[in-house]
C-alpha cells in the first residue's frame, strides 16, 4: 500500500478515536446533568417520567446518529479500501497476463535463438555444399587428435588432397557440375576412410584427412591407395563421363610436426612436390623438402626479377626449305641470362613460370620482342620469311590468349602472315573444341599454326584431322638415328606421308648432318631445322647467318 494511503487511514482512525472519547465524555455529562435537572425541575412523578422517556429517546437518537456517522465512515473507508484492492487485483491480473504473453514471446525467442545458435555452429564448423567438416572444424579435431596421440604414445597421419585440374570442370561444364563433383568426391572419401579417420573440406577443391593410430606404414599405404582407387572409377555426373585424379601430401605425427599448424604446413609442402612430379601421385614429407622449397622460392623470386629487369633474350634457329635450301623462317627461343648463374635454359624455368602464372607475362614479352626483331631480320631475308613462337598449355588455354595476341599484332602494326604459333599435341588435345576455335581465329588473320613434337603425343588421328593446323614438326627423336636405322626412316616417312595426306606441310627437327637432310628430302619433307643449318642465335648473329643463305 502507498505511504499516502497509510497516512490517510491513520488520520481517519485517530479522528474516530477522538470522536469516541468526546462522545463518551459528553454522554456522561449529559446523563449526570440531565438527571440532576430532571430531579430538580420535575418534582411531579408524571412529568419526571415523561421527561425521562423523552431524554432517553433523545439520547438514543443522538447515540444512533453518532453511531450511524461512525459506522458509515468506517463502511465508506472499507468500501474505498475494497475498490483499491479490486483495482490492484485487476492491475495484478493484467500484469500477470502481460507477463504470460511476454513469457510466451521469450520462449519463442529462445527457441529461435537456439536454432540460430545451431545454424551458426553449423556455418562455423561445417561446409554447406558437401556437409563435411570445414577447415576450422578440421583444425580443432586435429589438435585434439594430436593431444590424444601424445598421451597414448601413438602416431597419426595427415593427408592433404588437391583435385588435379578441377578448374577445367568448372570452366568447361559449369560450376553446377563442379558442385556435384565435389559432393561425390566427399562421399567417396568418407567411404574410403570409414571410421578409421576424419575427412574435411579445407578449401574449394582441397580436402584433409586424419588417419588415427596406424600401426605401420603398410596400414597407411593401404588407406592411401584406397583413396586413389576411389578416384580411379569413372565419374558419370549430369550426363558427363570423365576421370578425376588427386594429388596428395602426407605428414606424420610426431616425426613431421608436433602441432596442428606445422603438421598441415608440412603436408602442404609434400602436396606441392606431388604436383610437380606430374600430379595423380602422393609424397611423404621429409626435411629435405624445406631446402627444395626454399630453393624454389628463391628461383621464383629471381624469375620475377628477370621479368622486371628484362633479363631475357630471344634466340632464333633457322628453318630451311629442303628442296631449295633457302631460309624461310625461324623459331624464336627464349633464354634467361641470370646475373649470377649465367644462361638458364627454358626447360628449367618455363614449368615454374607456368605453375606460378608468370608464363603469360613471359609469353607476352616473347611475342612483342619477336615482332620488333622481325622487322630487322626481314631486311636481309625474303618477304615470305616468318618467325614462330611457342605457346604453353596455360597460355593457350587462357580465355584472353587469342585476343592478346591479335591486339599486340595490331598495336605493333605487324604482318600476321609473318608470324607462327607452335603448340604441342598435349596442348592441342587438352580441350580440342576450344583449340579448333582458337586456331581458326588465328588462320582467319593469316597466322600460321604449327603442331610441335608430332608423333610423341597421344592425339588420335580423328582429332588430328580436325585440327586446322598448317604445319607439323616431326620430333627430333625420329630423326636422330635415321642414317643407320631403317625402322626410324620408315617411321619418319610414314609421318611425312600421313601429314601430306592431311594437306599439311612438314618440318623435320634435329637435323644434324647432310645425310639426314638428303634422306628427308627424298621423303619429300618440306622443311628442316637443326644444327646442320644453324644453332639458335641472338638476333644480330642470326642476321649475319641469314645473309649467307
Amino acid at each position: 500500500m502507498p505511504e499516502k494511503n497509510k497516512d490517510l487511514n491513520c488520520k481517519a482512525n485517530n479522528y474516530a478515536a477522538k470522536i469516541s472519547i468526546i462522545y463518551a465524555v459528553v454522554s456522561a455529562v449529559w446523563i449526570l446533568v440531565s438527571d440532576m435537572l430532571t430531579t430538580t425541575l420535575f418534582a411531579k412523578k408524571g412529568l419526571f417520567t415523561v421527561f425521562s422517556v423523552i431524554k432517553g429517546w433523545l439520547f438514543v437518537l443522538i447515540t444512533a446518529s453518532l453511531l450511524y456517522f461512525l459506522i458509515r465512515k468506517k463502511i465508506y473507508s472499507l468500501y474505498l479500501s475494497e475498490n483499491k484492492l479490486q483495482n490492484a487485483l485487476e492491475e495484478l491480473q493484467k500484469t500477470n497476463a502481460e507477463l504470460s504473453k511476454t513469457q510466451e514471446k521469450l520462449v519463442v525467442q529462445y527457441k529461435k535463438l537456439a536454432k540460430n545458435q545451431e545454424k551458426i555452429k553449423e556455418l562455423a564448423y561445417f561446409d554447406q555444399l558437401t556437409n563435411l567438416p570445414n577447415r576450422n572444424h578440421f583444425m580443432l579435431v586435429l589438435e585434439k587428435a594430436i593431444k590424444e596421440a601424445h598421451f597414448k604414445g601413438q602416431q597419426l597421419a595427415l593427408i592433404y588432397i588437391d583435385i588435379d585440374n578441377f578448374s577445367k570442370i568448372n570452366n568447361t561444364l559449369g560450376h553446377e557440375t563442379g558442385d556435384v563433383v565435389l559432393k561425390e568426391i566427399a562421399q567417396r572419401l568418407k567411404e574410403a576412410v570409414g571410421n578409421n579417420g576424419f575427412v574435411a573440406r579445407l578449401t574449394g577443391d582441397e580436402f584433409g584427412i586424419i588417419i588415427y593410430n596406424f600401426l605401420d606404414f603398410n596400414v597407411l599405404n593401404y588407406f592411401i591407395y584406397k583413396i586413389f582407387n576411389s578416384f580411379s572409377m569413372s565419374w558419370e555426373i549430369m550426363e558427363y563421363d570423365f576421370y578425376i585424379t588427386p594429388s596428395m601430401g602426407v605428414a606424420i605425427y610426431p616425426s613431421d610436426g608436433q602441432d596442428s599448424v606445422s603438421l598441415l604446413k608440412n603436408a602442404d609442402k609434400a602436396l606441392k612436390l606431388a604436383k610437380e612430379k606430374g600430379k595423380n601421385t602422393f609424397c611423404f614429407y621429409n626435411v629435405e623438402m624445406d631446402n627444395i622449397l626454399q630453393q624454389r622460392l628463391e628461383f621464383e623470386s629471381d624469375l620475377r626479377k628477370a621479368i622486371e629487369k628484362d633479363q631475357f633474350v630471344l634466340y632464333y634457329q633457322p628453318i630451311v626449305n629442303l628442296e631449295k635450301m633457302q631460309l624461310c623462317g625461324a623459331e624464336a627461343l627464349i633464354r634467361w641470362i641470370h646475373p649470377q648463374k649465367g644462361m638458364i635454359p627454358p626447360m628449367s624455368f618455363i614449368p615454374i613460370a607456368e605453375q606460378t602464372g608468370l608464363i603469360s607475362q613471359i609469353g607476352q614479352w616473347v611475342l612483342t620482342k619477336a615482332i620488333w626483331d622481325l622487322k630487322s631480320i626481314r631486311e636481309v631475308t625474303n618477304h615470305n620469311f616468318y618467325v614462330s613462337f611457342n605457346a604453353s598449355l596455360r597460355e593457350f588455354s587462357s580465355a584472353n590468349f587469342v585476343d592478346n595476341v591479335l591486339y599486340t599484332i595490331e598495336a605493333l602494326k605487324a604482318d600476321p602472315t609473318s608470324l607462327g604459333i607452335e603448340i604441342t599435341e598435349s596442348v592441342a588435345m587438352a580441350d580440342p573444341q576450344n583449340t579448333i576455335k582458337s586456331i581458326n581465329t588465328f588462320k582467319e588473320k593469316g597466322i600460321k599454326v604449327f603442331l610441335d613434337d608430332f608423333g610423341t603425343g597421344y592425339s588420335s588421328l580423328n582429332y588430328l584431322k580436325q585440327l586446322p593446323i598448317d604445319v607439323v614438326k616431326i620430333d627430333r627423336s625420329f630423326i636422330a638415328n635415321m642414317s643407320t636405322d631403317i625402322k626410324e626412316q620408315r617411321i619418319a616417312k610414314s609421318l611425312i606421308d600421313l601429314s601430306h595426306i592431311l594437306d599439311l606441310k612438314v618440318v623435320a627437327e634435329g637435323i644434324e648432318d647432310s645425310q639426314q637432310a638428303e634422306i628427308l628430302k627424298s621423303f619429300d619433307c618440306d622443311f628442316g631445322q637443326g644444327y646442320l643449318f644453324g644453332k639458335p642465335l641472338p638476333k644480330d648473329q642470326f642476321i649475319e647467318l641469314a645473309k649467307r643463305f
